[in-house]
């Protein structure tokens, strides 16, 4: 006897130990778990990623090209060797410069070139001249592009990851709601159980008849299968919240334990501080403006093809036997109906209108959003002050209501639907601390919070 009475302490010392070592788990352990390693949140800033290296795609268009050429021919009346190698290098504003070297023998009838033995060295610039004057060419134009697409995936990840965390610190609080409605479950279980073993001695003793047992098994028997019905959702709460932290069951169950969702801060919201950060903060309504940033390039883009296509060449030669010499050149080219140009312009000024649009119809989506969550949640918290007088109230009656029966001017069903009332007003405060959190969260989220990686 003394032995199993020793084991028993030994192994609640070792539960309680183990109780003690795991750690509760908040939502600021939620973070060491929700970074780029994670499916979930890769997949949700993955975009930005690939547009930023687009830009190194894009300034691939000003890269040094080196050229080489290399052509013989031998006619019935005429013979030619030609060789030229070369570097060119284009700049920001459309100037590309060109040097290299070049070496012709015989006829070249295709560009009239003829250089000495030794050949000759080059030395070129061409000038689009509207592009300089604008500050704006297909490169540059191209590159900008990918910097704002960049800028906005950006913005558009934030936004992806503002979403994501507020679905996932939702689903934590409903874990913690199924957890706690499974303790009530389990408490109300442990009452049939304990009263049914004073049933057993009542029905020995004679003060009660067996019909007595059997109600009281029916009842445990209920409550078990209430029992069995929120573990289940317990469960799938702590499945999806999981797997969201890509974690197993295993592991959670090993280093973490789960605080009593009351305990969870309730936070005091002021509407307009929530306006004003909300306009400062939301990564979509940043989203807009590279979208407006964007249309602007466009703009300035299109503006270019109001003016001709106007290059200009000049290129100085050195031949090493024959001396120096230079070749100035022009190319003009106008589309004369200048469609694309206006139609284009359409095209932006429609695509201004649309995101202006948008725009409103965010702040509008913003603010009324914002109202009605704070409204929610003054009603939230009021039906938490009126819920703690209710379960006061009920847990009073169920008290009452056992006195009775132990001495007899009670029955089994009576107790039952004290008890099962204090249950449900119980749940229902679960119930409006869950949907605090959930609408405070819901706030933050219209704010324009964000979880950083």
């Amino acid at each position: 006897m003394k032995q199993t009475f020793l084991r028993y302490c030994i192994y609640l010392c070792m539960c309680s130990y183990d109780a003690f070592s795991k750690e509760i788990f908040t939502v600021e352990h939620m973070k060491h778990y929700l970074t780029e390693e994670n499916p979930y949140i890769y997949t949700a800033v993955g975009q930005q990623y690939i547009d930023a290296a687009r830009i190194g795609s894009a300034q691939g268009g000003f890269d040094t090209k080196l050229s080489v050429a290399y052509d013989k021919k031998e006619y019935p009346i005429s013979t030619g060797e030609f060789s030229d190698i070369s570097l060119s290098k284009p700049t920001e504003n459309g100037t590309e410069f060109i040097v290299g070297y070049r070496k012709a023998e015989g006829v070249q009838e295709y560009n009239n070139i003829k250089t000495g033995s030794e050949g000759e060295l080059r030395l070129g610039v061409k000038v689009p001249v509207f592009s300089v004057l604008n500050d704006m060419n297909e490169r540059k134009y191209t590159l900008d592009s990918a910097r704002i697409n960049a800028t906005r995936s950006a913005f558009e990840s934030q936004n992806n990851l503002r979403n994501l965390y507020t679905h996932i610190v939702t689903s934590y609080y409903q874990l913690l709601y199924y957890s706690e409605v499974l303790k009530l479950e389990k408490s109300l279980l442990h009452k049939a159980t304990k009263r049914n073993r004073f049933i057993e001695k009542r029905v020995r003793t004679g003060d009660l008849s067996d019909i007595a047992i059997l109600e009281s098994k029916q009842q445990i028997i209920n409550r078990e299968q209430r029992v069995l019905r929120t573990k289940n959702s317990y469960t799938q709460a702590l499945q999806t919240f999981l797997k969201y932290l890509n974690l197993s069951k295993k592991e959670f169950d090993l280093r973490y334990v789960l605080p009593p969702l009351k305990m969870l801060k309730k936070e005091k919201i002021i509407f307009h501080n929530v306006i004003s950060q909300a306009l400062k903060q939301r990564p979509d309504l940043k989203a807009l403006e590279s979208q407006q940033s964007k249309l602007d390039l466009d703009t300035a883009y299109n503006s270019v093809s109001a003016y001709p296509e106007l290059n200009l060449f000049a290129y100085g030669v050195h031949d090493i036997h024959y001396g120096e010499g230079i070749k100035v050149g022009l190319q003009f080219d106008i589309p004369l109906e200048r469609r694309s140009y206006k139609g284009k312009m359409i095209e932006i000024q429609k695509g201004m209108n649309q995101l202006e649009e948008e725009k409103n119809r965010l702040l509008l989506d913003l603010k009324t959003n914002l109202s009605n969550l704070m409204y929610a949640l003054d009603i939230v918290n009021q039906n938490i002050e009126l819920g703690d007088k209710e379960t006061k109230i009920v847990e009073s009656l169920e008290e009452a209501e056992n006195k009775k029966y132990e001495v007899g001017s009670s029955d089994l069903f009576q107790i039952n639907q004290r008890e099962i009332r204090t249950l449900e007003v119980k749940k229902k405060q679960l119930e409006y601390h869950l949907n605090a959190l959930v609408i405070q969260q819901e706030i933050k989220k219209e704010m324009g919070e964000y979880m950083t990686l």
